[in-house]
């Protein structure tokens, strides 16, 4: 009876006069927007097919040809994949990121992520040099052969350990780059930033002694190397595609192409020369394949019979899998803030703030509409007594105040009179005894409808009540899907509360719990709901005034939480007072007004 009672419980919830929406996000939750038509790298998993763009990563189930984007917020650790390799026998797919870490996604028979672990050796080994970049990974049995800026690492994919590093590979024994590798027999050939070496894959040879590195001449000028037909085989702009035979070079096929690039190699030779792709079978007979999507091919693999799928810098990833080649990367908005909201703002006077660059003197002018009065507020006591004269961000909150982002910390002008008075100084809020951010550089700024501050920085992301004096939440990228500490600009969207940040790794949004308020009560929006058992974050309430009281109990009318909205939305943890998270069932969300003008009421339903 009690299953019976808490299905008609329900389905009154979803007859009741909550309105249940779609929402962008959870509360707290991220999303990345990042460019993914500059595809760089592509490797197939099995059923999908997994591509990295310049910052992003997705993938494409072959079957119907649906894609799905990961990032920090899926689990992977970083952005920026430099390499990624896929060993089947393991159903291991490794992500090697251009700051060294290496991801170990474990694959579903579905090829779905299923375990990711992460390996950051390369960040905690002392020694190495500031460039760990990790330009390709090239299986052996179990062993990855991963080449670097600083030399080849053996690792075991299994032990998750460094067998052996080739690093003093060069000549003399000195350290050299490794952008390429290619086993052939008991041979591997690696192409480094000062030639070409070959070593034997003998046990008894010690390939960390460099006199075991033989240079290999080559016929010009080479962009990568590859085994296929029995011998390595390399790509020589303007000339062609070049095989190694007793000890030297046959050209094999003949291009003129300074980009010329062996992209795959299998039963054929697929090469591209940048805007077009060919493949070359055992005879060395060609097979051209041109699209006006090939623009800037980097990277590609023939998946079958005249299948493709091509990484292009310009146009994404590429496939003619199911009908004349087509760009098949995820859809994409905007992938950055531009043009900036904080440069120029108008207050609640009509008056223009403007930051002025540093090679004006920087500070911040003021003026009115007709730009016949203006004033620039400085360094200078009296006249600003800004904390630093270069000015990063500014912006208008809620009581009408200009808040700034300095060089040297935040702080804000009450703007009534600034015009007038004789003396304007900036108010400068003190957190933790000391200046907000004295001595560290503030790059952006936004203002929530609630009036909190979001404040970025060189070092992380950081969310403040509305006068500066109290920390609300910090986000780094090493606690949070920021793909960057390097905060570059801010912007808040007050209808959905989305707070997007732009990094110099890519652009991501928060789901905040702040909106617009409501110029009524006329509905509310509680999402999500029902909550799932596998849900963690909180329960958000939606379409309020600014300040609403919201209060929420269990059926018999006792209370379990209540709070404020800020500015249209209030949100709630799904803890109750005794911090233990409330049980099953259905509860009573009561929202009254500010003024006690307006009154609503929702249902929320709780599965445990």
């Amino acid at each position: 009876m009690r299953k019976a009672g808490t299905i008609i419980l329900f389905l009154a919830l979803l007859s009741g006069p909550s309105r249940i929406l779609g929402q962008a996000l959870p509360l707290g939750q991220w999303q990345s927007h990042f460019n993914y038509l500059s595809a760089q790298e592509v490797v197939q998993t099995g059923a999908r097919v997994y591509c990295a763009s310049y910052n992003g990563l997705f993938s494409i189930e072959i079957a119907s040809g649906e894609s799905k984007t990961l990032s920090k917020a899926d689990g992977i650790s970083s952005t920026g994949i430099g390499a990624m390799g896929y060993l089947p026998a393991s159903n291991l797919l490794l992500l090697a990121y251009r700051n060294g870490i290496i991801d170990f996604v474990y694959l579903n028979e579905q090829s779905e992520p299923d375990q990711i672990d992460t390996w950051d050796l390369l960040n905690t080994t002392q020694g190495l040099p500031a460039d760990k970049g990790i330009r390709r990974i090239v299986f052996r049995e179990n062993l990855a052969f991963i080449a670097t800026s600083f030399g080849i690492l053996v690792l075991d994919t299994q032990l998750k350990q460094v067998k052996e590093t080739y690093r003093y590979i060069g000549p003399g024994g000195t350290q050299t780059a490794i952008t390429d590798l290619a086993f052939s027999g008991d041979s591997l050939f690696a192409l480094t930033s000062q030639g070409l070496l070959a070593t034997s894959m003998r046990d008894d040879v010690n390939r960390q002694y460099f006199a075991n590195w033989k240079p290999v001449t080559t016929p010009g000028a080479i962009s990568g190397i590859a085994f296929f037909s029995g011998a390595v085989h390399t790509a020589v702009s303007g000339k062609g595609v070049f095989k190694y035979e007793n000890g030297g070079w046959k050209l094999v096929y003949t291009s003129g192409s300074g980009n010329l690039r062996i992209l795959d190699a299998g039963d054929l030779l697929t090469v591209t020369t940048g805007t077009s792709i060919f493949t070359l079978d055992k005879l060395y007979a060609a097979q051209t394949f041109n699209s006006p999507l090939f623009k800037n091919v980097r990277s590609g693999i023939r998946a079958e019979s005249a299948k493709f799928w091509i990484a292009d810098r310009t146009s994404g990833l590429i496939t003619n899998q199911y009908s004349d080649f087509k760009s098949v990367s995820p859809a994409q908005g905007d992938t950055t803030i531009s043009p900036r909201p904080d440069s120029v703002i108008t207050d609640l006077n009509g008056l223009s703030w403007t930051r002025l660059p540093e090679s004006l003197g920087g500070g911040i002018m003021v003026s009115n509409p007709d730009g016949s009065r203006k004033k620039v507020l400085s360094t200078s006591v009296g006249t600003g007594t800004l904390p630093a004269s270069k000015i990063n961000s500014l912006a208008l909150d809620q009581n009408g105040y200009v808040w700034f982002a300095s060089a040297r910390g935040v702080g804000y002008f009450v703007a009534d009179g600034v015009l007038e008075a004789p003396r304007v100084d900036a108010i400068l809020p003190v957190y933790g005894q000391r200046r907000l951010f004295n001595n560290e550089e503030c790059t952006a700024l936004a203002v929530e409808p609630g009036n909190r501050k979001w404040i970025g920085t060189r070092t992380g992301l950081y969310q403040f009540n509305a006068d500066g004096t109290e920390l609300v939440k910090r986000f780094t990228a090493a606690d949070s899907p920021l793909p960057s500490d390097d905060i570059r600009a801010l912007r808040f969207e007050p209808e959905t509360g989305l707070l997007f940040a732009d990094t110099p790794a890519g652009m991501v949004s928060y789901q905040s719990d702040a909106a617009a308020p409501a110029e009524r009560l006329s509905g509310i929006t509680i999402f999500p709901n029902p909550v799932r058992p596998s849900y963690s974050g909180n329960v958000g309430i939606k379409g309020l005034t600014n300040q609403s009281s919201v209060k929420i109990t269990d059926l018999a009318g006792r209370l379990v939480f209540e709070t404020r909205s800020e500015g249209g939305m209030a949100s709630w943890n799904l803890n109750d007072y005794t911090g233990r998270r409330a049980r099953a069932g259905i509860y009573i969300v009561f929202v009254v007004s500010a003024d006690g003008s307006g009154h609503e009421a929702g249902k929320l339903a709780i599965i445990n």
